[in-house]
């Protein structure tokens, strides 16, 4: 992940100022405007935020000969991870959830009515209001990086979008595609993003701030719009009949699931349907009102108990805050069965570690690998992934038949199947060929550990 506070545009920079969480220089024409809340280890949007966008955006507005605005992030890793849950648990009813909601809305607002361009340079997660975010934005570019991730989770909460995103959404994307993302809660990767036509360009991150001040440049021409709509979604925009048929339908489905117990979708689809049949200020206001509803169900309050409870128990390490983690660098999987080769998967494909694959016979191991092979194929197939990341992470994978390069590694998986004998024999190599300091862990089901 690269560092993009160190990224650099051509041109003379003229001052800097801060505004909360915001931190602004002039370069050239062009405002860069970088997200760095203090105090997280993610950006997100909480108490003070309106108030620091307001008093930016009034700085921007005074600014004489001011050509667009470029946010990006002092994170890396994080563009915007969404909005403080415990702002929305605080509020006792529903008339003060719809106030927030509406207050996210007003700086959505005036981004969108910035009368220069303005481009969100995304890089890492841009979930929920961080998407709402990007997408009050005139134009939006993203990384390429592995934990870019663009989405509006709120239905997992028993919620919908409240800051413009049952609005801005279907308008730049389509209704079906739009449905798809807020019903699902689904959060997609940058080419999915750019298929999608939620983004305008993936990039390296390392010229994401180029690629910004090009969409700027763009957008400053005349070229709004670089989306290439599906024919489907084209005919159902501007086509009430067809636009009738998909809501009639995603509501069909929808109660199919839920069977009546989860009102947010539905709710989703109401907002969406009823911004498009009346314009966006009077959706915007029906979205706030019914986000306000939706946040004292029992639904909602009882799966943002549940979110409260996960993020508690995952900063929950079983040990005392002074211990500190190590770094694993390479590990080492004994066994390529199905429960081998999924491990040495894992660990390459979403944690990209080194993996030593060892199996008693190449057999064996060409098994595994092959696993390995077909998982990655179907992401690739999906377009999860590019056929050069596959080929990354399949290499990341050296499959071996004996116990060469474990002095090397940090950590030892055993996953072989349930013998205590050649479990315990094993632990004897383990201990004759890999360092002192190696973690072993084993998959065992049935045998005690003591033995």
């Amino acid at each position: 992940m690269n560092d993009l506070r160190d990224q650099a545009i051509p041109g003379q920079v003229i001052g800097e100022s801060t505004f909360g969480a915001f931190s602004l220089r002039l370069q050239d024409n062009i405002a860069i405007v970088s997200i760095n809340l203090a105090g997280e280890a993610q950006n997100i949007i909480k108490t003070g935020f309106v108030d620091d966008i307001s008093r930016l955006f009034d700085q921007l507005a005074q600014t004489a000969g001011l050509g667009g605005v470029i946010f990006t992030s002092g994170k890396p890793g994080s563009f915007i991870a969404g909005a403080d849950i415990r702002m929305l648990a605080d509020c006792s009813n529903a008339a003060e959830a719809t106030a927030l909601a509406r207050s996210g809305q007003a700086f959505c607002d005036r981004i969108a009515a910035f009368p220069v361009p303005v481009v969100a340079a995304i890089d890492g997660v841009c979930l929920g209001g961080g998407l709402e975010f990007a997408l009050a934005c005139h134009g939006r570019v993203c990384s390429d990086d592995a934990k870019t991730r663009l989405g509006l989770p709120e239905v997992q909460l028993g919620l919908l979008p409240g800051s413009g995103g049952t609005q801005r959404l279907p308008r730049l994307i389509g209704p079906l595609a739009a449905l798809d993302m807020m019903l699902t809660g689904r959060k997609l990767r940058p080419m999915q993003a750019l298929q999608r036509g939620l983004v305008d360009d993936v990039v390296p991150a390392s010229i994401l701030l180029r690629a910004a001040r090009k969409r700027l440049e763009e957008l400053r021409s005349g070229n709004p719009d670089k989306r290439h709509k599906s024919l489907l979604s084209q005919l159902l925009e501007g086509n009430p009949l067809g636009r009738t048929l998909l809501f009639n339908q995603a509501r069909k489905r929808t109660r199919g699931k839920t069977q009546g117990h989860y009102p947010a979708p539905e709710r989703i689809i109401n907002c969406v349907e009823y911004g498009l049949q009346r314009g966006i200020s009077t959706g915007l206001q029906f979205e706030a009102e019914n986000f306000g509803e939706l946040s004292q169900t029992p639904q909602a309050r009882q799966l943002m108990q549940l979110y409260f409870a996960v993020t508690a128990l995952k900063k929950d390490r079983g040990v005392a805050d002074t211990v500190k983690p190590r770094t694993i660098k390479r590990i080492a999987v004994l066994g390529a069965g199905l429960m081998g080769a999924g491990i040495a998967y894992v660990s390459s494909a979403r944690a990209g570690v080194p993996v030593r694959l060892k199996d008693q016979d190449s057999a064996g191991l060409q098994r595994g690998l092959a696993y390995v092979q077909r998982q990655l194929e179907q992401r690739r197939k999906r377009r999860s992934i590019t056929a050069y990341e596959a080929t990354q992470q399949r290499n990341r994978i050296t499959p071996c038949t004996d116990f060469s390069g474990f002095q090397g590694v940090d950590l030892v998986i055993e996953a072989v199947f349930e013998d205590l004998t050649l479990k315990q024999q094993i632990v004897r190599d383990i201990e004759q060929h890999c360092r002192p300091d190696t973690l072993f862990a084993t998959n065992t089901s049935s045998i005690p550990l003591a033995r």
